[in-house]
């Protein structure tokens, strides 16, 4: 049986005084919640940042379908190594950078790309040569140690010596500046690193897979319900964990777009606790069903 009254005194003394309206905006809100499969995903990046400096630093391939979590995953990770002032160099440093790949990148756009996540001032009219010349200058005055490609199954919108010439630059970016790389995306992502044998080697990985009824299952939902804005406990059984599962095919974004409806809707109708029965009849909108069914 997962329990909800175990919520930390202050949030409860907070959903307590609160109104309803602003119970609702909680639930809506995103925040950032804690659960043992992203603390894993979290303390391997922490050891990249920590890695010391070397010919052939190691780097992390994280996979899952879209609403997985992974994009919730690296903005957490990027909050807690934000850019800061280092007093030693009189500049600011940045040790982690998040890039969007984008489809079917030439060179010219990869560098604008690492360019743009910096927020580098250029030509429009830059050149290769000089956008390749300048992301090596910047991101090492301002020591990145970690660049975080996000969307990496978009390079498979190219051509193959398209995508070889990406795969090249993103080995020899991080072979000059003795980075790691993190990449994100769909299990295609596998592919598209797989082109290039002597960077796939360097990569640990990490397949994020839809939930099953587990432990880190049950830890996750125990953890969402400790944090629901409402004023009774919510008490769910073990039949009733599976039909979180059955309903959101145990896609994270699904879980959470289930709890909040559920979260409103106790709070509109008084019943302040998500019930099993909830749960068991809950659907998606249907501008969303055609995306879970």
């Amino acid at each position: 049986m997962i329990r909800g009254d175990d919520a930390d005194p202050a949030h409860a003394a907070w959903v307590q005084s609160a109104s309803d309206d602003e119970r609702i905006l909680f639930a809506r809100a995103d925040r950032w919640i804690n659960y043992p499969r992203a603390v894993a995903v979290l303390d391997r990046m922490d050891e990249l940042v920590a890695w010391p400096r070397n010919s052939r630093m190691p780097s992390l391939l994280v996979t899952g379908e879209s609403g997985i979590g992974k994009t919730q995953i690296v903005q957490r990770f990027a909050s807690q190594h934000t850019e800061h002032f280092d007093e030693s160099r009189q500049l600011v440093t940045h040790p982690v950078v998040v890039v969007q790949m984008q489809s079917a990148p030439t060179d010219r756009l990869f560098y604008i790309a690492l360019l743009h996540a910096i927020g580098a001032i250029h030509s429009p009219r830059i050149s290769t040569a000089d956008a390749i010349f300048l992301a090596v200058r910047l991101y090492r005055q301002i020591g990145t140690r970690v660049i975080v490609f996000d969307e990496v199954h978009n390079m498979l919108a190219g051509s193959f010596r398209e995508q070889r010439r990406v795969l090249t630059q993103l080995r020899w970016f991080s072979n000059e500046l003795s980075v790691s790389l993190v990449c994100l995306g769909i299990d295609a992502a596998r592919e598209a690193l797989a082109a290039d044998p002597q960077l796939a080697r360097r990569f640990g990985m990490i397949q994020l897979a839809p939930w099953a009824p587990d432990a880190d299952f049950r830890a996750l939902i125990a953890t969402i319900i400790r944090h629901l804005p409402l004023m009774a406990p919510t008490l769910l059984d073990a039949a009733a964990l599976q039909a979180i599962i059955r309903n959101t095919r145990g896609n994270t974004a699904r879980i959470f777009e289930m709890m909040a409806d559920l979260t409103v809707r106790a709070i509109v109708a008084g019943t302040e606790c998500i019930t099993p029965a909830a749960i068991e009849h809950w659907q998606p909108s249907l501008r969303e069903q055609s995306l879970v069914g």
